[in-house]
């Protein structure tokens, strides 16, 4: 071979070098930046999801295939592609992304489309589309797999360490040893109770040298009412749980909301099945329409009452029904198609017509017919006909009424057909007011206020007759005969209301005992006695008004008297309208009685009012149906068929999150193709599939989580940097995480160790301005968009908006909190207190400081400086001051507000 054709080789083989660069780099540059900005602009429409014209984007053989009009790119020429024409056309008809759906694709973007197809389009030669709805991870059915074996040497306690120990024998990672008795002891009480372990229980865990005692205190744990309180609040979270706020009045939830509180936390301890949770929260009236106890739990529906907007109240249900049982964010479809999931946007609204007839109300309790003091708060179906619209584009005053939508669910969901079954009630649920204990119940309401409207009166007559002996010269003798005409009308009304509350009473039980005679073919009454006991409560009826009017005369001349005089004028206006009320009322009560003239009935629940057509009124009544549709008894049904790939799933990977300190499913609230991928896809299947075959029972879950040995790992990473190395974000779980406490587990955890915390459960929710003072858990703290603890907000609180995963922050006002806060101040010394009973010295309290508050047993070093310190702190002060002080330092150490 001669000279020349070396030097032709060579140069041949140079240029088949770069042309080689070359493809890379434009093979590279669509990898790294054509594709990414078509999977998240352009693959909604043109993607295995869909292909409008035709047309798929998602390989660059389909470009080259082209849609309905050819070929949509040319290799080399990018200024004849219609690919790039198309993305970069000023006609908004033409251009794509089209405006109503996204921005227009920047000039970065735009010239990374062009160097590619300028460059020749190139592909990876294995390029595949992307997988098709139906074989998303989430979408496809729930199948237990194969629990793997592992190596003998492997501490596998339970399939899950199976699952997680293939892969960490697969990468080279050496799981850590078991943490010690005492982290374990803790970690289990925080994890299950949300309440450190006493020193008591921390002595029995030492003494106990039995082979099963982890397992006890796990069973035992579960078996306390303080688990119901605990994870609750985790559940609290996720279902949004809020009390309602408003400018004087309830705009968003309902009063009474704890209500649904209690019975989350009553479910869990009983460890009701989750499916049947889910239903009961979605449809108790239609399921068990006359337990008051179950009907608690449609506060789930309750919480998203919204008293000016049906339009916003539907899409919130819409949207957290389906995060927070489905994983699924089918809020993205209200105003199109879905443009990563197959949800188009008729299924937003076939999904809110399950809810389109529900209204709120509250139903009274046995023993006080006072709503504002006490009630059920719960959902029915009002509007029965109510019909729901598309709204173009989502815009509330463009409905395409056109047609109606119905109920239904996303097609690749609907695996047989949703059948919806209209409910029949029992009389009790329409006409409430049946329930025998509502009758008496308003006969002790209007007992109640005689009394109070008595005790007001007498202190009135003590306080003036007080002054009056004193000679009080400040007192306007005009004004304080007012206040007294004022209480003596307000006891007249009261009685007069008692009257009224008692005839008409009367006259109901009559009328129901005669109706069940008819039923029945018994011989009826006394001929009359019905018609005599009416007149009476008409009549004691018309008094009762009379009463309230005249009160209402007193209460506006007092008014009227202490006005300001920028504000006589509309105080006597209010007074004018007043008499004249008394006036028309006490005609009408002094008119005779005609056949046709009726009582007003005692109520047995109220609607809750909503001002949609006008917001300074509200809307007209909407009464108590016979029937109720069905619709959402058959969507719950749907929800918790053990074919719906989505419930479980979500359900396991929220329990798992809180267990082991982060989700397998990062997206907690999106299982869809847009949501991330699960870590362990063939674990959280499996954990799916126990779930369901344990008849979706929470504990049985937790036990199983906590009883692996995943769970009893160490969480300090130790000296093994090959496992930093191979695996630094804990991926395969070599070790336990360390997970910071949440706000309510703090301050409840602080008032646990000073031995003060008030076990009491349930009831009202403490108020704002009561709970400095209460030593209830946080739990049971009104918790609402207004009224937040603040304590707990400087910590990791739940957000009232939506919480499906907090928050987790270090902020320096947190470490403030710990140091100057009033709890933690005044709760040091009383830990000390209760620590220096069983520790005579000062080496003994120490140890026993390190266990109680932080969970762990104190170091030689540890104990040398805090002997040392304390020490010092006594020559300033006493032993008492030195010890509290210690454990002041202890509840500002970072191991307090975490679960190692």
């Amino acid at each position: 071979m001669g000279a020349m054709d070396r030097r032709l080789i060579t140069i041949l083989a140079i240029l088949g070098l770069v042309r080689l660069c070359g493809a890379a780099e434009s093979s590279g540059r669509y990898l790294d930046h054509v594709k990414p900005i078509l999977r998240a602009r352009c693959y909604a429409c043109h993607g295995a999801l869909k292909q409008k014209a035709g047309l798929r984007l998602d390989t660059v053989g389909s470009m080259l295939g082209g849609g309905d009009s050819g070929p949509v790119i040319r290799p080399g020429k990018a200024s004849e592609s219609v690919l790039l024409a198309r993305v970069t056309s000023e006609d908004e008809e033409e251009r794509m992304p089209p405006a109503h759906e996204g921005e227009r694709l920047s000039s970065d973007e735009v010239e990374q489309i062009r160097l590619w197809i300028g460059d020749g389009a190139r592909a990876p030669a294995d390029e595949r589309p992307e997988l098709g709805p139906r074989e998303h991870w989430a979408f496809r059915p729930i199948v237990r797999p194969m629990v793997p074996p592992v190596s003998t040497d492997r501490r596998a306690r339970n399939p899950i360490d199976a699952f997680l120990m293939r892969e960490q024998e697969r990468k080279g990672l050496r799981p850590r040893e078991d943490a010690s008795r005492i982290t374990l002891l803790r970690r289990l009480h925080l994890d299950l109770t949300g309440i450190p372990p006493t020193p008591e229980e921390i002595t029995a865990f030492r003494n106990n040298a039995s082979h099963e005692f982890y397992e006890q205190v796990v069973d035992r744990l579960l078996a306390d009412p303080g688990h119901g309180e605990r994870w609750a609040r985790h559940w609290m979270d996720i279902w949004r749980y809020s009390e309602g706020w408003g400018l004087g009045q309830v705009r968003r939830s309902q009063k009474h909301i704890w209500h649904w509180r209690d019975w989350i936390i009553g479910s869990v301890i009983a460890d009701t099945p989750y499916d049947e949770m889910l239903r009961l929260m979605l449809a108790a009236d239609e399921i068990h329409p006359d337990d008051l106890d179950k009907l608690r739990a449609t506060g789930f529906l309750v919480r998203n009452y919204y008293t000016f907007n049906r339009n916003k109240w539907m899409e919130e249900t819409v949207e957290h029904v389906s995060k927070g049982f489905l994983g699924l964010t089918m809020n993205c479809a209200k105003c199109h198609d879905h443009k990563y999931d197959p949800i188009e946007q008729v299924d937003f609204y076939r999904m809110r017509a399950f809810f389109e007839p529900y209204h709120v109300r509250n139903d009274i309790l046995p023993g006080d017919a006072d709503l504002e003091r006490d009630g059920i708060p719960r959902v029915f179906d009002g509007v029965l006909d109510a019909p729901t619209f598309v709204l173009v584009r989502g815009q509330e005053n463009h409905p395409d009424k056109s047609r109606v939508i119905p109920p239904g669910v996303p097609t690749i969901f609907d695996f047989d057909g949703l059948e919806v079954s209209s409910v029949m009630l029992p009389a009790e649920s329409w006409e409430p007011r049946r329930r025998p204990w509502v009758l008496e119940s308003h006969r002790v309401f209007a007992r109640r206020r005689v009394v109070e409207a008595e005790g007001r009166l007498a202190e009135m007559r003590t306080s003036a007759g007080t002054a009056q002996a004193g000679g009080d010269a400040n007192a306007d003798s005009s004004e304080v005969d007012l206040e007294m005409s004022v209480a003596e009308l307000a006891l007249e009304h009261a009685r007069a209301e008692r009257r009224s509350v008692e005839r008409r009473a009367d006259a109901m039980a009559a009328k129901w005992a005669s109706i069940r005679v008819s039923t029945s073919g018994s011989p009826a009454g006394a001929p009359g006695s019905g018609t005599s006991m009416k007149e009476d409560a008409i009549r004691a009826e018309g008094q009762a008004r009379v009463a309230e009017a005249r009160h209402d005369v007193s209460v506006k001349e007092l008014e009227l008297l202490r006005a300001e005089p920028e504000k006589k004028k509309r105080a006597t206006e209010k007074l004018e309208k007043a008499r004249e009320t008394l006036e028309e009322v006490s005609k009408s009560s002094l008119e005779e009685i005609k056949p046709t003239d009726e009582y007003t009935p005692l109520a047995g629940a109220r609607w809750t009012p909503t001002r949609f057509l006008f917001s300074g009124k509200d809307d007209p009544e909407v009464t108590f149906p016979r029937r109720s549709t069905g619709r959402r008894t058959a969507l719950a049904k749907w929800i918790t068929d053990r074919r719906n790939p989505l419930t479980a799933r979500v359900a396991v990977n929220h329990i798992w999150a809180r267990h082991m300190g982060k989700p397998l499913v990062s997206t907690v609230f999106d299982f869809g193709r847009n949501g991330a991928r699960p870590s362990h896809p063939e674990l959280l299947d499996w954990l799916a599939a126990e779930f369901i075959e344990s008849d979706w029972s929470m504990k049985h879950l937790h036990r199983l989580i906590v009883t692996s040995t995943a769970y009893r790992m160490k969480s300090s990473r130790g000296v093994d940097t090959d496992n930093m190395a191979r695996d630094p974000d804990n991926r395969y779980y070599w070790r336990r995480e360390a997970v910071r406490l949440e706000s309510q587990i703090v301050r409840d955890s602080i008032l646990a160790l000073t031995g003060t915390l008030d076990s009491t459960m349930g009831g009202a929710s403490v108020s704002p301005s009561g709970q400095e003072a209460s030593r209830r858990r946080s739990i049971y703290f009104k918790h609402s968009l207004t009224d937040r603890n603040r304590f707990l907000t400087t910590f990791d609180e739940a957000m009232v908006a939506e919480c499906y995963r907090r928050e987790r922050s270090v902020r320096p006002q947190q470490a403030l909190a710990l140091l100057n806060s009033k709890l933690v101040l005044e709760s040091s010394p009383k830990i000390a207190r209760r620590l220096s009973e069983s520790a005579p010295d000062d080496s003994v309290f120490i140890r026993k400081a390190f266990v109680s508050v932080l969970g762990c047993e104190a170091s030689s070093p540890e104990l040398t400086a805090c002997a040392a310190a304390l020490e010092s702190w006594k020559k300033l002060s006493n032993d008492d001051e030195a010890r509290s002080q210690l454990v002041w330092t202890l509840l500002n150490h970072s191991d307090f507000i975490t679960v190692r």
